[in-house]
């Protein structure tokens, strides 16, 4: 069956969101059921099938095909991969990703699925050759790379947002969701809750932010709510309004989480870090970055357990600590290692540090003297030594 990628190109995803296909707008409403973000993405990798699709067929048309056995499954599947090796995203105008390959796929087998279309794992398997992914470490950031991104970062809303991923090792989106309700000031340290709409897992939870992040957000805030000469509806402060959007009409997160990305690479390449991954178009540094570095930190000044709860990722369930332990652990073992532009707390960092080298000094002085004490009798001991041997080379001698 001949392919061709002009078929379908006038087919967006609003249009499959509002209806234009019946089967698909039921199919993708049970998707949204459980997360708007896999309908959004389901949707695209349909009108990714759709533009496969040849004139004769349709999203529709192809179920009733596949059933009575006009069109294999399995060899449209097959096809269709080839086809998505060589797809160019709505957006970037770049080849899809290996991992966006595998999403589209899904969606379509998700798809003919829900209208019982069967698809035999095995078979699939054997018949439908998906490509590999080849997975390569990702580009590690240290404190150093952190404080250049946040002196070179001038933006008054950029940079409370990246000191918030930097301390709390939130997802990006989950930073984006917070609300002026979740900040809570009079824990010490200063906690933020993340609801379960925006979390990978759907589960809400707790973190904490440094001391440093607390006070670039307060001033953030009081600059956003500042007193104006022409004062309106939408500077008037609410429990319910997004931290970080600038209109307050705004209720979603991902309205304005784009704009944050464009600031963000901005920086980057001010500071010399917007090298992109050999092959696509993603650089090597990204907001998620910053949530490797919060793992990498907590897991090693604390424990896997507690790294692995404190970012919201599945835990054992025989793990549990109350939540003053909780804030005492952070404040206490990893605050210090999150801070990267309070000099106050850095200054304070490296006094102790030079107490505890002055007190290795002045330990290594009085082992000297010790030594130095001992010296005489030492002397004692070598003649003593000196002089049973001689007497044991006589006694052999006779």
């Amino acid at each position: 069956m001949e392919r061709t990628l002009e078929r379908g190109n006038n087919l967006t995803i609003s249009d499959l969101m509002q209806g234009a296909i019946p089967k698909v707008k039921d199919f993708l409403d049970s998707v949204s059921r459980n997360s708007k973000n896999t309908q959004m993405t389901y949707a695209s990798g349909l009108v990714a099938f759709h533009k496969f699709l040849d004139k004769e067929e349709t999203l529709e048309s192809i179920i009733d095909s596949i059933k009575k056995g006009q069109v294999d499954v399995y060899v449209t599947l097959n096809q269709f991969v080839s086809f998505l090796m060589q797809y160019k995203h709505y957006k970037t105008h770049s080849v899809v990703s290996q991992n966006t390959l595998n999403i589209y796929m899904a969606a379509v087998r998700s798809y003919l699925q829900f209208y019982d279309v069967d698809i035999a794992s095995n078979r699939f398997k054997r018949k439908v050759k998906m490509p590999k992914i080849y997975r390569e470490d990702e580009e590690a950031l240290d404190a150093a790379d952190i404080r250049k991104i946040m002196l070179s970062c001038n933006n008054r809303r950029l940079k409370p947002y990246l000191l918030i991923l930097a301390s709390a090792g939130l997802r990006a989106v989950e930073a984006c969701a917070i609300r002026v309700c979740d900040i809570d000031y009079t824990s010490s340290p200063t906690k933020i809750h993340v609801r379960r709409e925006y979390t990978k897992t759907k589960v809400a939870r707790d973190v904490y932010i440094s001391d440093e992040a607390t006070t670039f957000l307060k001033q953030w805030l009081d600059w956003k709510y500042r007193e104006r000469k022409y004062p309106t509806k939408s500077q008037i402060q609410k429990e319910t309004d997004l931290v970080f959007t600038h209109f307050q009409n705004i209720k979603h997160p991902r309205a304005f989480y784009y704009k944050i990305q464009r600031e963000f690479a901005k920086v980057l390449k001010t500071v010399g870090l917007e090298k992109r991954k050999e092959g696509i178009l993603r650089r090597t540094i990204t907001l998620h970055s910053f949530r490797r570095y919060v793992k990498t930190v907590i897991s090693d000044q604390v424990s896997q357990d507690y790294s692995e709860w404190f970012l919201g990722h599945a835990k054992s369930p025989y793990y549990t600590m109350k939540e003053p332990k909780r804030a005492e652990i952070y404040a206490k073992d990893c605050m210090k290692y999150l801070t990267f532009l309070d000099y106050s707390a850095l200054e304070s960092r490296g006094k102790n540090i030079e107490a505890q080298l002055e007190e290795s000094r002045e330990e290594t002085s009085r082992l000297r003297q010790e030594v130095r004490s001992y010296a005489p009798l030492l002397d004692k001991i070598e003649e003593l030594r000196k002089r049973v041997d001689e007497l044991a080379a006589k006694a052999k001698g006779s």
